[in-house]
C-alpha cells in the first residue's frame, strides 16, 4: 500500500503540486480563485472545440481521402509544390499547433514529407488575419519583410528537419 501511495505521489507531483495552491488560493482569496477556475473552464472549452474539430478532419481525411491522394499531392512525388502548399497551408492555419499533432502524424502516416509537415508548422508563424493590424503599427515594408523571410524560412527548415529526420 505503501508503495502504491508513493508511486502516485511521484506519478502526480505537478498536478498534486498545484491542487495545493488551487486550495490555499480558494481559503486566502475566494474571488480570485473563483475568476481563476471560470477563466481556466473557458479556455478549457475553446481549445476542446478546436481538438474535437481537428479530430474529426483528421478522421474525415483518414477515411475519404485516399493514401495515393496525399502522397501526390503532398509526399515525395510533388517536391517543392507540396512544400508551397503546406505553406500556405501554414499561413492560414489559426489556434495552438499542438492541437494538430494528431492531424500531422495522420497526414505522415497517409504518406505526406516530413518536410511538408515541418514547413507548415514553421509557416503557422505567419497570421494572414493579423498582417492589416501589423501593418497599422509597424509599417507595410516592415511586416512584409518580417512574413517574406518568416515563409522563406518555413521552407528551408522544413528541408532540414526532413534531412535528419525521418518519422516512417
Amino acid at each position: 500500500m505503501k508503495d502504491k501511495i508513493l508511486s502516485f505521489l511521484k506519478e502526480y507531483t505537478l498536478e498534486i503540486i498545484i491542487s495545493l495552491i488551487a486550495v490555499t488560493l480558494l481559503i486566502l482569496n475566494p474571488q480570485k480563485a473563483y475568476l481563476g477556475i471560470k477563466n481556466a473552464f473557458f479556455t478549457y472549452l475553446n481549445l476542446l472545440l478546436v481538438m474535437v474539430s481537428v479530430a474529426f478532419l483528421a478522421g474525415f481525411i483518414s477515411e475519404v481521402i485516399p493514401k495515393e491522394m496525399i502522397k501526390k499531392i503532398l509526399g515525395k512525388e510533388s517536391g517543392i509544390k507540396g512544400i508551397l502548399i503546406g505553406a500556405i497551408l501554414g499561413t492560414l492555419m489559426v489556434g495552438p499547433a499542438y492541437v494538430f499533432y494528431p492531424f500531422f502524424k495522420e497526414m505522415i502516416s497517409k504518406g505526406a514529407r516530413v518536410s511538408v509537415i515541418a514547413t507548415t508548422i514553421g509557416a503557422w508563424a505567419i497570421k494572414v488575419p493579423w498582417i492589416p493590424f501589423a501593418i497599422a503599427l509597424l509599417g507595410l515594408k516592415y511586416v512584409l519583410l518580417l512574413n517574406f523571410l518568416v515563409f522563406i524560412y518555413a521552407i528551408i527548415s522544413g528541408l532540414i528537419v526532413e534531412y535528419f529526420v525521418n518519422l516512417k
